[in-house]
């Protein structure tokens, strides 16, 4: 193209239709893909073998999991139906306490009426039963075991269950603290009526023996209620158990569905790849005129070699793919039976034989028959205790009566005679108080000038606080200059942080520079990697010039065809060169930027440091200046501490002095008025001898009136006793009523036995219902199971599909390849005889033909071109290399 001399025009006109350079284009671009194509495939494989491994150790976890959660259903299972049957004792255990302690009340309050003491009413008359109901409601002894505390039908029945147990709880306890109340009663009365022995200690033994029953009572409930309490703390435990499984199970749920969308993606790519090699190897190399056969055939067989590779690894995919359907199925089967078995499991269950014939069933049992056993015993230890008390009532009260009256005679007569006694211990001390008063008086008329030193202790009390004030606004100065120096302080800590601040941004201006800098180096490489490419195909055309031993017309075909190429090979290299010097200007004015705000950053740094050290001289100016002010303050501070110990010192000599002034004042006066009141006591003394005198005949007038109310108190034991016969009229009406409830008793057994062969009835049908469910349920899992494989079946053909969709789209492109390089043959072609190549141009009229055809118009006469009809001579044919 250079030989001709021709135009710019033309040169662009063949460079851009020129098929060669279109064909070397194409060649370089499809090079890469094959290596693409070949690092996807690896990558792929890789991957899908880290999803397998992956797969399999979910699936294992997945089973562990599995088994533990069934584990876990089965003994929350068991625990329910020993907590149904637990709560059914339970309320019938309650019901009978509440019935019985209901009749206890109803014996007890007759004789509470009489005595008037109001034990149930006054609450705060027993602090025992009220933490005793507290700790019970508390810990929760009365809940019916039920988790869902948030609903309002629990909270009903907590009410409930609360207002019973607190009702039979203030039963049990009034009528227990009643008979401790009798026992003391009867103990205290015992003790100050018998002198006998044998009979304090019957009665002391039988108050032990209550108080053991009681306690022994107390802690078999506590006991109950811990167990009620570790009972309730397992189930929780096992309900948090089943969630963190759930919680797990949903997580290995969505990890599977992540593998599985993971592995779908995996099979699609491989899908896309697979008809994407389908497509190249029905696409033709276009263009091999370039390189040598040999190369041609290697280039071939790699090919070849790489479509083997990629089919032999779908086929160990597919391979793969087929022993994990298998594995599925195998699951699927196991999943089948083990719900088969969990159905069976779950009937056998919640059948009410199993749970009576199970071994907590039957503890439970025996714990109840026990603690029905002990209530029996403390009933009938209440019933003994109330038929000793009706006993020693009569007993107690006649002997009190006749204590009463001993107790009143002696304690007149050891009155009279204390009282005589501290009379005269108050004559004698009065009498001594007198003489030493009177030495006092004398003592403290002889001492001279108590008045002037009282005025100079007022004077110095009225000069201390003005020397206070004074100190007092030195200490505010100082306090002043404190604050002044925090807020220096603070100031240093701000610039500190902005200096900081300034500095992490230089640090990430630094980096950016680094990574332009970088980027520079890369673009430099990429430079010299060109360069090299560029002088490795100079060489290669080198080479093939010199081994080629065509004919003439050959070599000049090729020629023409490397020209071609190379001028192809220049503009796209000075295209990367023009880009190059584009990103590298860039990259330079990029870095002049970045220079001017480090060399700005740097200024404002040095700025910032020169205000930081000026602000540090300040600190340390002000630093030393305060401590010098403080030393000046602590000075001051001791001062007034030492001031502050002297007025302290004066005012308690003041005081002292003041003190003993007052103090010998009133005692001048106390003297004057003690042997005043001393002579009136003296006649006082007298009057009151007389007056015991009449005291002692007052005690004898009283001496007989208790006897009169001796007399009255036998009256009142004949009311008592008639007391006690009705009280025994009471016990028998009671016991007439514990009959009635257990005839009651005996019906609700009944009533409870018809209840369960209906219970049983349903059970049945409920095992019936349940089977039918697990079938339905399995029905359900192979229903499922069919629509998977119908899914995966239609994903295949999708991707079938998909395949002879891009390979339909290939032969359209490679049809339209065809068509192009016919017109640009079409074009090449003279336009005379439409058969040879254009090798010739007129230089007049710049027109292309094949060399015989213009030779044929040179030999004839007409020199003329046949496209434009202008003359030319043989010396304006020249040759061209397309």
């Amino acid at each position: 193209m250079g030989s001709t001399g021709e135009p710019d025009r033309k040169r662009r006109h063949l460079s851009s239709i020129s098929p060669i350079a279109g064909a070397a284009a194409k060649k370089h671009l499809l090079s890469p893909r094959a290596d693409d194509k070949k690092l996807d495939v690896a990558v792929l494989q890789y991957q899908n073998q880290k999803v397998f491994q992956q797969l399999e150790a979910q699936k294992v976890e997945y089973f562990i999991l599995e088994d533990k959660c069934h584990k876990l259903k089965e003994k929350q299972d068991i625990y329910d139906d020993i907590i149904v049957v637990a709560n059914k004792s339970w309320d019938q255990l309650v019901s009978d306490l509440e019935s019985r302690s209901i009749c206890t009340r109803e014996s007890t309050s007759a004789q509470h009426d009489l005595q008037g003491t109001g034990m149930l009413g006054d609450q705060s008359s027993f602090p025992m039963q009220d933490d005793f109901i507290s700790r019970l409601l508390e810990t929760g002894a009365t809940n019916s075991c039920s988790l869902d505390d948030s609903t309002d039908s629990v909270e009903d029945e907590k009410s409930r269950t609360s207002e019973t147990t607190k009702n039979i709880l203030q039963n049990i306890i009034s009528s227990i603290n009643w008979m401790w109340h009798v026992s003391k009663d009867v103990t205290s009365s015992l003790r100050a009526a018998f002198s006998v022995h044998d009979q304090e200690t019957h009665l002391r033994k039988s108050v032990i023996d209550l108080g053991m029953e009681v306690r022994s009572l107390i802690l078999s409930v506590n006991d109950l209620h811990l167990k009620h309490r570790m009972l309730a703390s397992k189930m929780q435990d096992h309900s948090d158990m089943l969630a963190k499984f759930k919680a797990e199970q949903k997580w290995l749920a969505g990890e599977l569905a992540s593998s599985v969308s993971e592995l779908e993606e995996s099979r699609c790519k491989l899908a896309i790849l697979k008809s994407q090699k389908d497509g190249s190897k029905g696409a033709p190399i276009l263009f091999p005129t370039l390189g040598n056969k040999h190369v041609i055939v290697d280039a071939v067989r790699d090919k070849q070699k790489e479509i083997q590779a990629m089919e032999s690894s779908l086929k160990e995919l597919k391979d793969q793919v087929s022993s994990q359907m298998v594995q599925i199925n195998d699951l699927h089967e196991r999943k089948i039976e083990i719900l088969k078995k969990l159905g069976n499991l779950q009937n056998f269950l919640l059948s009410i034989k199993s749970v009576h014939s199970s071994s907590a069933f039957q503890k439970l049992k025996d714990q109840l028959d026990k603690s029905k056993a002990e209530m029996n015993q403390c009933q009938l230890s209440l019933a003994k205790l109330q038929a000793e008390k009706d006993n020693f009532l009569w007993h107690e009260k006649a002997v009190t009566l006749k204590d009463d009256l001993a107790d009143v005679l002696e304690k007149v007569s050891d009155f009279s005679k204390l009282r005589i006694a501290e009379l005269e211990q108050d004559l004698h001390k009065l009498v001594h108080e007198r003489i030493q008063m009177e030495a006092k008086l004398e003592v403290t008329l002889r001492e001279p000038g108590r008045k002037e030193i009282i005025a100079e202790f007022k004077e110095l009390v009225t000069s201390l606080p003005k020397e206070m004030g004074v100190m007092q606004n030195d200490l505010a100065k100082f306090k002043e200059s404190a604050s002044e120096f925090h807020c220096l302080r603070a100031e240093v800590q701000s610039l500190s942080h902005i200096l900081q601040w300034e500095v992490s941004k230089l640090q990430s201006l630094s980096d950016k520079f680094t990574a332009q800098l970088c980027q520079i180096k890369r673009l430099y490489s990429v430079v010299g990697d060109l360069t090299e490419s560029e002088q490795e195909l100079k060489l290669i055309l080198e080479m093939y010039r010199r081994e080629s031993t065509d004919s003439r017309e050959v070599m000049e075909s090729r020629d023409k065809e490397y020209k071609a190429w190379a001028h192809v090979q220049n503009l796209k290299s000075s295209l990367d060169e023009h880009n190059l010097e584009s990103r590298v200007k860039s990259a330079i004015e990029a870095e002049a930027l970045s220079q001017q705000k480090l060399a700005a950053a740097e200024a404002e740094i040095a700025d910032l440091r020169q205000t930081l050290e000026s602000t540090v001289r300040e600190i340390s100016k002000l630093s030393e200046k305060l401590k010098s002010k403080h030393e000046e303050g602590e000075a001051y501070l001791s001062e007034i501490e030492s001031i502050g110990q002297a007025y302290e010192d004066m005012q308690t000599q003041n005081q002292h002095l003041l003190q003993q002034i007052t103090e010998r004042d009133d005692y001048n006066i106390k003297l004057v008025i003690e042997g005043v009141k001393a002579r009136q006591q003296h006649d006082v003394v007298l009057s009151e001898i007389h007056s015991m005198d009449k005291k002692l005949q007052e005690a004898n007038t009283l001496l007989n009136l208790y006897d009169l109310k001796a007399a009255r108190c036998d009256e009142q034991l004949k009311f008592w006793s008639d007391q006690v016969a009705e009280l025994v009229e009471d016990g028998w009406q009671c016991s007439t009523g514990f009959s009635s409830v257990q005839i009651r008793l005996s019906d609700v057994q009944r009533e409870t036995e018809d209840l369960r062969h209906n219970l049983n009835d349903m059970q049945t049908q409920a095992e019936k219902s349940r089977f039918e469910i697990t079938e339905l349920q399995i029905e359900l899992e192979m229903e499922r199971f069919t629509k998977k494989r119908i899914e995966e079946g239609l994903e295949t053909m999708t991707m079938k599909a998909t395949s002879v969709r891009t390979h339909t789209d290939g032969l359209a492109i490679l049809e339209k390849l065809r068509q192009e390089i016919r017109e640009y043959k079409g074009i090449l072609k003279c336009r005379i005889c439409n058969n040879r190549q254009k090798e010739v141009v007129i230089a007049k009229c710049y027109h292309l033909f094949c060399s015989q055809c213009v030779q044929r118009t040179i030999e004839s006469r007409h020199r003329k071109c046949p496209t434009c009809s202008a003359s030319f001579g043989p010396n304006d044919v020249k040759s061209i290399y397309i």
